[in-house]
């Protein structure tokens, strides 16, 4: 069986600190939520600021772990 325990400070962050927190240069994020490849938080109102959603990237990648590790159990 395998665990996977992961803790998320903020479900949410803008695209600055985003950036700032993956070292990816600021222009690159904004782009990758224009491709899709970043998940945002629905906008309430359009003078809202954009977020990106980190809880939804925790989830991707621990399903993605998972899929992995019962890869590695199956292929042993």
């Amino acid at each position: 069986m395998v665990n996977i325990t992961l803790q998320v400070t903020t479900p949410y962050l803008t695209y600055a600190e985003y950036a700032r927190a993956s070292g990816l240069p600021y222009n690159t994020v904004k782009k990758m939520v224009y491709e899709g490849r970043l998940p945002t938080r629905p906008k309430k109102d359009p003078r809202d600021k954009p977020l990106i959603n980190v809880q939804a990237l925790v989830i991707e990648a621990a399903e993605l772990e998972l899929v992995r590790q019962q890869a590695l159990i199956e292929a042993a």
